[in-house]
Protein backbone atom coordinates (compact mmCIF):
# COMPACT_ATOMS: atom_id res chain seq x y z
CA UNK A 1 0.00 0.00 0.00
CA UNK A 2 1.26 3.43 -0.83
CA UNK A 3 1.82 5.45 2.32
CA UNK A 4 0.60 9.02 1.87
CA UNK A 5 2.69 10.43 4.71
CA UNK A 6 5.85 8.82 3.35
CA UNK A 7 5.20 10.15 -0.12
CA UNK A 8 4.64 13.68 1.18
CA UNK A 9 7.94 13.40 3.04
CA UNK A 10 9.66 12.62 -0.25
CA UNK A 11 8.40 15.90 -1.61
CA UNK A 12 10.80 17.81 0.65
CA UNK A 13 13.71 15.36 0.98
CA UNK A 14 15.82 16.44 -2.00
CA UNK A 15 18.44 19.15 -1.47
CA UNK A 16 19.41 19.95 -5.07
CA UNK A 17 16.95 22.75 -5.74
CA UNK A 18 16.85 24.78 -8.94
CA UNK A 19 13.67 26.82 -8.71
CA UNK A 20 10.04 26.92 -7.71
CA UNK A 21 6.82 25.45 -9.05
CA UNK A 22 3.17 25.49 -8.11
CA UNK A 23 2.33 22.26 -6.30
CA UNK A 24 -0.89 20.26 -6.12
CA UNK A 25 -1.14 16.95 -4.26
CA UNK A 26 -4.24 14.78 -4.63
CA UNK A 27 -5.19 11.59 -2.84
CA UNK A 28 -6.79 9.28 -5.39
CA UNK A 29 -9.27 6.48 -4.69
CA UNK A 30 -10.43 4.11 -7.39
CA UNK A 31 -11.82 0.57 -7.39
CA UNK A 32 -9.37 -2.31 -7.33
CA UNK A 33 -6.22 -0.43 -6.29
CA UNK A 34 -4.79 1.00 -3.09
CA UNK A 35 -5.18 4.71 -2.51
CA UNK A 36 -2.34 6.66 -4.07
CA UNK A 37 -0.95 10.16 -4.48
CA UNK A 38 -1.12 12.20 -7.67
CA UNK A 39 1.34 15.11 -7.59
CA UNK A 40 1.23 17.98 -10.08
CA UNK A 41 4.07 20.49 -10.46
CA UNK A 42 3.64 23.49 -12.75
CA UNK A 43 5.89 26.25 -14.07
CA UNK A 44 5.17 28.68 -16.92
CA UNK A 45 6.92 26.23 -19.29
CA UNK A 46 6.23 22.75 -17.89
CA UNK A 47 3.81 20.49 -16.07
CA UNK A 48 4.94 17.31 -14.33
CA UNK A 49 2.52 14.61 -13.21
CA UNK A 50 3.78 11.82 -10.93
CA UNK A 51 2.98 9.87 -7.76
CA UNK A 52 5.11 11.86 -5.35
CA UNK A 53 8.61 11.65 -6.77
CA UNK A 54 9.35 8.02 -5.92
CA UNK A 55 12.77 7.25 -7.52
CA UNK A 56 11.81 4.41 -9.87
CA UNK A 57 8.23 5.47 -10.62
CA UNK A 58 7.22 6.73 -14.03
CA UNK A 59 6.15 10.30 -14.64
CA UNK A 60 4.71 12.57 -17.33
CA UNK A 61 6.18 15.85 -18.55
CA UNK A 62 4.06 18.26 -20.59
CA UNK A 63 5.97 20.96 -22.45
CA UNK A 64 3.44 23.79 -22.51
CA UNK A 65 5.37 25.77 -25.11
CA UNK A 66 6.11 22.96 -27.58
CA UNK A 67 2.81 21.16 -26.83
CA UNK A 68 4.60 17.82 -26.42
CA UNK A 69 3.90 15.07 -23.90
CA UNK A 70 6.62 12.76 -22.58
CA UNK A 71 5.85 9.61 -20.56
CA UNK A 72 9.07 8.62 -18.81
CA UNK A 73 9.68 5.06 -17.57
CA UNK A 74 12.87 4.96 -15.44
CA UNK A 75 12.80 1.16 -15.09
CA UNK A 76 12.59 0.49 -18.83
CA UNK A 77 14.67 3.59 -19.59
CA UNK A 78 12.22 4.70 -22.26
CA UNK A 79 10.45 7.94 -23.13
CA UNK A 80 7.15 7.79 -24.99
CA UNK A 81 7.12 11.05 -26.94
CA UNK A 82 3.76 12.33 -28.17
CA UNK A 83 2.97 15.35 -30.33
CA UNK A 84 -0.80 15.94 -30.33
CA UNK A 85 -2.46 16.97 -33.60
CA UNK A 86 -3.35 20.66 -33.92
CA UNK A 87 -7.09 20.05 -34.38
CA UNK A 88 -9.10 20.57 -31.18
CA UNK A 89 -12.31 18.48 -31.16
CA UNK A 90 -15.58 20.30 -30.46
CA UNK A 91 -18.83 18.71 -29.22
CA UNK A 92 -21.09 17.46 -32.02
CA UNK A 93 -24.51 19.09 -32.34
CA UNK A 94 -26.25 16.04 -30.90
CA UNK A 95 -24.24 16.25 -27.65
CA UNK A 96 -26.06 18.35 -25.06
CA UNK A 97 -23.63 19.61 -22.41
CA UNK A 98 -24.85 21.32 -19.25
CA UNK A 99 -23.28 22.54 -16.02
CA UNK A 100 -24.91 23.14 -12.65
CA UNK A 101 -23.00 25.60 -10.44
CA UNK A 102 -23.90 26.30 -6.78
CA UNK A 103 -21.97 27.99 -3.97
CA UNK A 104 -21.12 25.56 -1.18
CA UNK A 105 -22.01 27.84 1.75
CA UNK A 106 -21.64 25.02 4.31
CA UNK A 107 -17.97 24.45 3.54
CA UNK A 108 -15.14 26.44 5.15
CA UNK A 109 -13.25 28.84 2.93
CA UNK A 110 -10.09 27.66 1.20
CA UNK A 111 -7.39 30.21 0.40
CA UNK A 112 -9.96 32.85 1.36
CA UNK A 113 -12.48 31.60 -1.20
CA UNK A 114 -15.88 29.97 -0.74
CA UNK A 115 -15.97 26.58 -2.49
CA UNK A 116 -18.31 26.09 -5.44
CA UNK A 117 -20.07 22.85 -6.37
CA UNK A 118 -20.03 21.86 -10.04
CA UNK A 119 -22.09 19.14 -11.70
CA UNK A 120 -21.14 18.33 -15.29
CA UNK A 121 -23.74 16.64 -17.48
CA UNK A 122 -23.89 15.19 -20.98
CA UNK A 123 -27.15 14.25 -22.68
CA UNK A 124 -28.98 14.38 -19.36
CA UNK A 125 -26.51 12.16 -17.49
CA UNK A 126 -24.36 13.40 -14.63
CA UNK A 127 -20.77 12.72 -15.63
CA UNK A 128 -18.66 14.41 -13.01
CA UNK A 129 -19.09 16.25 -9.72
CA UNK A 130 -16.54 18.67 -8.32
CA UNK A 131 -15.96 21.14 -5.53
CA UNK A 132 -13.68 23.97 -6.67
CA UNK A 133 -12.31 27.32 -5.50
CA UNK A 134 -11.92 30.23 -7.88
CA UNK A 135 -8.84 32.39 -8.44
CA UNK A 136 -6.47 29.97 -6.72
CA UNK A 137 -3.28 28.74 -8.44
CA UNK A 138 -4.65 29.87 -11.83
CA UNK A 139 -1.52 28.86 -13.74
CA UNK A 140 -1.72 25.30 -12.44
CA UNK A 141 -5.41 25.19 -13.40
CA UNK A 142 -4.59 26.51 -16.89
CA UNK A 143 -1.79 23.96 -17.30
CA UNK A 144 -4.13 21.09 -16.43
CA UNK A 145 -6.66 22.39 -18.91
CA UNK A 146 -3.95 22.55 -21.60
CA UNK A 147 -2.79 19.00 -20.85
CA UNK A 148 -6.27 17.46 -21.03
CA UNK A 149 -7.07 19.34 -24.21
CA UNK A 150 -3.83 17.98 -25.71
CA UNK A 151 -4.77 14.44 -24.63
CA UNK A 152 -8.19 14.92 -26.23
CA UNK A 153 -6.54 15.84 -29.53
CA UNK A 154 -4.55 12.61 -29.39
CA UNK A 155 -7.53 10.41 -28.59
CA UNK A 156 -9.97 11.98 -31.05
CA UNK A 157 -8.79 10.01 -34.15
CA UNK A 158 -9.97 6.79 -32.46
CA UNK A 159 -13.58 7.99 -32.19
CA UNK A 160 -15.80 5.96 -34.48
CA UNK A 161 -13.21 3.27 -35.11
CA UNK A 162 -14.22 -0.42 -34.80
CA UNK A 163 -14.59 -1.43 -31.17
CA UNK A 164 -14.71 2.14 -29.84
CA UNK A 165 -17.37 2.12 -27.11
CA UNK A 166 -17.13 5.38 -25.15
CA UNK A 167 -20.45 6.67 -23.77
CA UNK A 168 -21.62 10.31 -23.78
CA UNK A 169 -19.92 11.12 -20.48
CA UNK A 170 -16.61 9.59 -21.51
CA UNK A 171 -16.75 11.34 -24.88
CA UNK A 172 -17.44 14.69 -23.22
CA UNK A 173 -14.80 14.39 -20.51
CA UNK A 174 -12.00 12.80 -22.56
CA UNK A 175 -12.61 14.07 -26.10
CA UNK A 176 -14.97 16.97 -26.66
CA UNK A 177 -14.96 19.05 -23.47
CA UNK A 178 -12.06 18.01 -21.21
CA UNK A 179 -11.56 21.62 -20.13
CA UNK A 180 -14.92 21.71 -18.30
CA UNK A 181 -13.44 20.27 -15.09
CA UNK A 182 -11.02 23.19 -14.85
CA UNK A 183 -13.18 26.05 -16.16
CA UNK A 184 -14.45 27.21 -12.76
CA UNK A 185 -11.31 26.99 -10.63
CA UNK A 186 -9.05 24.67 -8.69
CA UNK A 187 -10.65 21.25 -7.99
CA UNK A 188 -10.66 20.36 -4.29
CA UNK A 189 -12.79 17.26 -4.72
CA UNK A 190 -13.44 15.50 -8.02
CA UNK A 191 -15.58 12.42 -8.59
CA UNK A 192 -16.08 10.74 -11.95
CA UNK A 193 -17.43 7.22 -12.15
CA UNK A 194 -15.71 5.16 -9.46
CA UNK A 195 -12.68 7.44 -9.23
CA UNK A 196 -12.35 10.15 -6.59
CA UNK A 197 -9.61 12.75 -6.17
CA UNK A 198 -9.23 14.93 -3.07
CA UNK A 199 -6.76 17.80 -2.73
CA UNK A 200 -4.59 17.21 0.36
CA UNK A 201 -1.88 19.85 -0.16
CA UNK A 202 -1.04 22.80 -2.39
CA UNK A 203 1.67 25.45 -2.50
CA UNK A 204 2.15 28.51 -4.67
CA UNK A 205 5.95 28.34 -4.46
CA UNK A 206 7.41 24.86 -3.91
CA UNK A 207 11.16 24.32 -4.30
CA UNK A 208 11.93 21.66 -6.92
CA UNK A 209 15.12 19.70 -7.71
CA UNK A 210 17.12 20.75 -10.74
CA UNK A 211 16.09 17.73 -12.82
CA UNK A 212 12.33 17.89 -12.11
CA UNK A 213 11.30 18.81 -15.65
CA UNK A 214 14.16 17.15 -17.51
CA UNK A 215 13.38 14.44 -20.06
CA UNK A 216 16.32 11.99 -19.90
CA UNK A 217 18.41 12.21 -23.07
CA UNK A 218 19.94 8.76 -22.61
CA UNK A 219 16.59 6.93 -22.58
CA UNK A 220 15.24 5.31 -25.74
CA UNK A 221 12.66 7.49 -27.49
CA UNK A 222 9.54 5.72 -28.73
CA UNK A 223 6.36 6.96 -30.39
CA UNK A 224 2.85 5.49 -30.63
CA UNK A 225 3.02 2.86 -33.36
CA UNK A 226 0.15 4.44 -35.31
CA UNK A 227 2.17 7.63 -35.70
CA UNK A 228 5.39 6.09 -37.05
Amino acid sequence: MRKIAAVLLLLTSTVLFAGEAELLVYQVKEPGVDNYISRILVTPRYLRLDEGGEPDAGYTIFDRKEKKIFNVDPLEKTVLEMVPPAFQPVPPTEMNLKEQVTTDTDSPKVAGRQPVKIRLQANGETCRELVVVTDTLPDAVSAMKELYQALARMQYPAVGSPGYTENSCELSEYIYAPQRAFSHGLPLWDVMGGKQRMLVDFKRAFEVPDDTFVVPENFDRVQPSAWK
